[in-house]
């Protein structure tokens, strides 16, 4: 993978998409409101259409994106799950210990080290979340491998079944190779990183900063959507069969619908 060459053409289909173009930016801030409308648009671009889409065919995208919607709900809900329980022990533990109802301030230092060891499960059920916290952040390692190209096959195939195909999802990570996926992942995610520091930066002005940082956050935001999608795109291309049911998909996408 030419990751120099991806980046190039994500940057440049990002820009040709938004700069000049000031009605279409301005519609996809108000789609990223009624948000079934900017994750369509989003699928449009993931099925590869070249140039970046008008936001056009209003009730075709609204349904593609609740499509979508509900392909990374389903990919997400595992670690939301496994998160609700890593809390609940200690959230337990909390209500019915009387951990609410006492006045550690009135304590001395001893009198709450007592009170602490006179409760153990406080350290039990802290244990218990630490353990499956980190389980939810290695589930949540592996199902981004499957869900980051899920999506996008979802895309082109257009069925909500075949975002969960991961036999198919794993033989098209074998075509990329997977040292080049985990690093194509590894470089999106700095970006995202990145991107995502952009308000912390603003924050530093006194006053007005969060303000600022706030506004600038979301006019970029729809170029930066526009980068991811279409870097998306160009990953999963990478692993395209030239032959078969892959690049029939492919051949569909060009055509914008």
């Amino acid at each position: 993978m030419e990751y120099g060459a991806m980046l190039d053409d994500t940057f440049a289909y990002a820009k040709e998409s938004i700069w000049g173009r000031t009605n279409r930016w301005l519609t996809l801030i108000v789609c990223m409101i009624i948000f079934p409308l900017i994750l369509g648009y989003i699928v449009r671009i993931y099925r590869g259409v070249i140039p970046a889409p008008e936001p056009d065919q209003w009730g075709t995208m609204f349904v593609d994106g609740l499509k979508l919607l509900v392909v990374e709900i389903i990919y997400a809900s595992p670690v939301i799950l496994l998160v609700i329980l890593a809390f609940m022990p200690l959230l337990g533990t909390i209500f019915t210990s009387g951990l609410l109802t006492n006045d550690f301030s009135s304590m001395t230092d001893s009198q709450a080290e007592h009170w602490l060891a006179s409760h153990p499960e406080f350290f039990s059920s802290f244990g218990i979340m630490v353990i499956l916290l980190l389980c939810a952040i290695i589930l949540g390692i592996i199902i981004t491998l499957f869900s980051f190209l899920g999506a996008v096959r979802f895309a082109r195939s257009g069925s909500i079944a075949e975002a969960f195909n991961f036999s198919a999802i794993l033989s098209h990570i074998r075509r990329i190779g997977w040292l080049n996926y985990l690093f194509a992942l590894v470089v999106i995610t700095v970006i995202g990183f990145i991107f995502g520091m952009i308000p912390n930066v603003f924050s530093l002005i006194p006053v007005i900063g969060g303000i600022i940082g706030f506004i600038v956050l979301i006019v970029l935001y729809v170029p930066f959507i526009v980068f991811t999608s279409r870097y998306a795109a160009l990953v999963y291309d990478a692993g395209e069969e030239k032959s078969g049911m892959g690049s029939g998909m492919h051949d569909a996408a060009q055509t914008p619908r």
